[in-house]
């Protein structure tokens, strides 16, 4: 073959193969700038929706960390401090006693059903500065819910018991009568209200709450660890959490002593 056409043959094939690498080089750089690219963007959504968790959280932190605070306080006072001595009282201050528990238990749950109102669920259970919080609150809820604690004989007869559905319903209630405020009704409501609206829900409950065993509730200790671990992680503050000196300081129900 002569040798100016091998010479143009092998031209050309180089070119073919410079042409076709080229070609490669420029589909994988454009799959590594996609991928690149991809990466980014989810990162961005991931960001964003870590944010938008936070921020309802943030701005629900406050009731939470109340709730939590008041009904941990509350239980505490029923298992340390015999609180339930004011059964003994008069008629006014023994049914005082209940329903002011009642409502600390209520005005959680409604302070929950308003925050889970507000946010995407699997967002808040996702998002890394948002799920312990949402761990400690489906635990809460587990062991309100569980049949496992204080039984006298049967799962049947499982004190202080609180089924998810009960749960959700009281927290519908506590948002007032359209069910769709952003904020708890208050105790004077939900006295005056009582018998129409929450008695069916927390018969069980309220019957459970003046029986003799109540201070020595298992379930009751169970949910009283997990609001102090849940108000331990809301209060950023420092306000029902204090650290003086090196020594933590606060209130009995959140020490170790107290939670005993």
């Amino acid at each position: 073959m002569d040798a100016g056409i091998i010479a143009a043959l092998i031209s050309s094939a180089a070119g073919v193969a410079v042409s076709v690498g080229a070609s490669l080089w420029t589909h994988r750089q454009g799959v590594e700038l996609e991928r690149v690219r991809y990466e980014l963007e989810r990162s961005a959504r991931d960001s964003e929706k870590r944010s938008t968790a936070k921020a309802e959280l943030d701005r629900y932190r406050e009731p939470l960390l109340v709730a939590a605070f008041d009904l941990g306080a509350r239980i505490h006072n029923i298992r340390k401090a015999k609180f339930l001595a004011y059964l003994k009282s008069t008629e006014r201050r023994s049914q005082l006693a209940v329903r002011g528990t009642l409502f600390c238990v209520a005005r959680y749950f409604g302070t929950l059903e308003i925050l889970y109102s507000r946010l995407a669920l699997l967002r808040f259970e996702s998002a890394d500065d948002t799920r312990l919080v949402a761990a400690l609150l489906a635990d809460i809820g587990g062991a309100f819910n569980s049949d496992v604690y204080d039984r006298v004989d049967t799962f049947h007869s499982s004190r202080f018991m609180v089924w998810r559905e009960e749960q959700r319903a009281i927290g519908e209630l506590m948002r007032g009568p359209d069910g769709t405020a952003h904020e708890c009704v208050g105790f004077a409501y939900f006295d005056q209200h009582y018998d129409e609206l929450f008695a069916r829900w927390f018969d069980a409950f309220a019957a459970a709450l003046v029986s003799p065993a109540a201070a020595a509730s298992e379930r009751l200790s169970r949910v009283q660890t997990l609001l102090a671990l849940l108000v331990t992680q809301l209060d950023e503050e420092g306000a029902y959490t204090l650290t003086v000196d090196g020594q933590r300081v606060a209130p009995d129900w959140v020490t170790p002593d107290g939670l005993a």
